[in-house]
């Protein structure tokens, strides 16, 4: 299994080679929108028969653009136009961004510098690499996209690293429980609690109702700001728990399959509006990509009965959970509720497991 990753490198180039790059990226979209226009009018997303029907007449009058970008942009605009089912004309702004492969760039990452194909030739750029992104300079190189900030002025390049997955080497099962109070539960009695996020969404909260009872251009505005803050926010608070999480000593994270819990779910617009806001699948896509670099692995539960059974003697019964307390009416047991249904999920994960012939798995316990 191979593991991809994207990194973004800010290119440092004299301001000759800027206009160079920026007449090349204006240029590509030309492109793009002929042969865009072309597939469109002949009712065809082939890329066979779209080269076979433009790539010369483009070459003959955009003799500047090198073969391979004149390529780039004859497959982009192909793969646009079986995206939208050749229902619409796919059409690119004049500074969109823009593909590279490997025969028009040429990566020097050890000294930070890079070589680019223009209408004018190569042109050379430098990059620094932050040290996060230091662990992906020994990986193979499979595709660039190229883009321009026309605010600042700037080039970016968005790098896609490939390397092979480790085999995974171990069976030991970590349960959790995602909810609304505590972020995440697990199974050997670690808790995230949510108090943080709740305080700052409803400062949020309280900032938009202001805000939205205006109604000027400067409340939108600033009510865009505040969203984009508040997503940062969970996003870093997301990416700090499942680094957490990755990083304890199991093999395998079980978690409930959530994908129809808003449908399934309705009891009452104040319980909705948390629901709604609830990051629950975001966690479980940084949960998934982290372990690949590690050879774990993420599996999916089914997570009926989770919060009512009884991880003791397996009892079910919608009474035994009373808000976070949980206690058995058949055996006695008492727990936390969310601690009892990270059990629960860890046990679904193992049973899980056993049908696809793991050996010997583990279960994290208190």
């Amino acid at each position: 299994m191979n593991v991809d990753r994207t990194i973004k490198l800010k290119l440092s180039v004299s301001e000759e080679d800027k206009e160079y790059l920026k007449k090349t990226i204006t240029l590509f979209n030309t492109v793009f929108n002929e042969v865009a226009k072309y597939g469109f009018e002949h009712k065809t997303h082939s890329k066979v028969s779209i080269h076979h029907a433009t790539y010369k007449d483009i070459r003959e009058k955009y003799p500047e653009l090198p073969s391979s970008l004149v390529q780039g942009a004859r497959d982009i605009a192909c793969e646009a136009l079986k995206g939208v089912e050749l229902k619409l004309l796919p059409v690119a702004k004049p500074f969109s961004s823009i593909r590279y492969n490997q025969r028009v760039i040429t990566y020097y990452l050890q000294y930070g510098r890079v070589s680019i194909a223009t209408i004018n030739g190569r042109v050379k750029a430098t990059f620094n690499i932050p040290g996060y992104y230091q662990e992906y300079v020994n990986w193979e190189v499979r595709s660039s996209t190229l883009k321009y900030d026309a605010i600042k002025g700037a080039f970016f390049l968005h790098v896609i690293f490939r390397t092979e997955s480790p085999e995974p080497s171990g069976n030991k099962v970590l349960g959790i429980d995602r909810g609304i109070v505590n972020i995440a539960v697990c199974s050997n009695n670690v808790f995230f609690n949510g108090n943080q996020i709740k305080n700052v969404r409803g400062k949020y909260a309280h900032l938009r109702k202001q805000l939205q009872s205006k109604g000027t251009k400067s409340a939108k505005r600033l009510l865009r700001k505040i969203s984009r803050k508040e997503r940062r926010f969970v996003t870093d608070t997301n990416h700090c728990i499942s680094k957490t999480i990755v990083n304890m000593p199991f093999d395998i994270f079980a978690l409930e399959d959530l994908t129809s819990i808003r449908v399934q779910n309705r009891k009452g617009k104040a319980f909705n509006r948390k629901l709604n806001s609830w990051a629950f699948y975001q966690l479980a896509q940084f949960l998934e990509y982290k372990v690949e670099t590690l050879g774990k692995r993420v599996i999916y539960v089914d997570p009926r009965f989770s919060s009512q059974k009884c991880s003791k003697c397996g009892d079910i019964r919608k009474s035994n959970r009373n808000g976070s307390s949980y206690h058995c009416r058949d055996c006695g047991f008492q727990i936390h509720a969310d601690l009892n249904a990270a059990l629960n999920i860890a046990q679904a994960g193992i049973s899980c497991l056993s049908r696809v012939s793991v050996n010997n798995p583990n279960v994290a316990t208190i």
